[in-house]
């Protein structure tokens, strides 16, 4: 087993949005992670690990299918099966243990680890079988003096000094008034927390890998951290301003995007083969 740990600040360009499920009054506040910092357990704003490996499966994703020229009709249901096997990682399903079904096809999940390498990466589950992604990505957590002790790196701002307050205003046709006889629209104000511009995130992606693999696998994260950095947007609202990233990784060692792009040169037929026959057991 080879293990390779990718560092990372990133720092925001412009606010960042990422929320959570709870709410102050009106105010949308930031997805937090409970720390215990000096002895005391503090809500501490990140931006979620899911929201990252998320981002990087759906960019590879769709760079690996645009490579090999794969199209899909999504009218089919095959295919959205199959759209949702690449770019959210699928579902298992129950089968009966005695059904044919429930066989597991050792020789397909072969191909498509040897083949697929978005699935080989960031693993997913189809039928009843499940492959293990060989990422791990963490949470983007703030650079921040509660934080030091977490992600070795000091500061003297505490994440409090690191958010902003962000509104905007929505025109609600559903929802009408009568003022003196006249229908108006209601205008409703929304609010929410957002990290400032200038805000640095600590990062860290872990790649397991083999030996013989291993070339191939970090040239295929590579790959997808390029084209993150080629649209570097994270969390929500990023059409209307939000969420972009200046991105910046130490790599454990010289590394390109190359090999990844000469493999699915060379095995694009027999990655074609590979997705139409993952699409058939969906």
């Amino acid at each position: 087993m080879k293990i390779h740990i990718v560092k990372g600040v990133l720092t925001a360009l412009s606010p960042i949005f990422h929320g959570g499920s709870e709410k102050t009054g009106a105010v949308v506040l930031l997805n937090r992670l409970k720390f215990i910092v000096d002895g005391r357990p503090t809500d501490v704003p990140i931006v979620s690990a899911n929201q990252v490996r998320g981002r990087l499966r759906r960019l590879l994703t769709a760079d690996f299918l645009e490579l090999v020229d794969y199209k899909m009709d999504l009218g089919q249901k095959s295919y959205q099966k199959l759209y949702h096997t690449l770019f959210a990682g699928g579902v298992l399903e129950a089968v009966e243990e005695e059904s044919e079904s429930a066989v597991v096809d050792l020789n397909l999940k072969f191909k498509v680890v040897k083949y697929v390498l978005p699935l080989r990466l960031f693993g997913c589950s189809y039928a009843n079988q499940m492959i293990e992604g060989r990422v791990l990505v963490g949470h983007m957590l703030p650079v921040c003096k509660e934080l030091r002790d977490y992600i070795g790196v000091d500061s003297d701002i505490s994440f409090y000094q690191l958010i902003a307050r962000a509104f905007q205003t929505r025109r609600d046709e559903l929802r009408i008034t009568r003022t003196e006889g006249e229908e108006q629209a209601v205008q409703a104000l929304i609010e929410y927390e957002c990290f400032a511009p200038g805000t640095r995130f600590y990062h860290e992606i872990r790649l397991e890998t083999t030996k013989d693999e291993e070339l191939l696998d970090l040239s295929t994260l590579y790959r997808a951290v390029e084209l993150w950095r080629e649209n570097p947007f994270v969390g929500g609202k990023s059409s209307v301003g939000f969420g972009k990233l200046r991105i910046e990784y130490e790599w454990p060692k010289p590394v390109s995007s190359r090999p990844y792009l000469e493999y699915v040169e060379k095995n694009r037929d027999e990655i074609v083969k590979v997705l139409d026959e993952l699409r058939g057991v969906l």
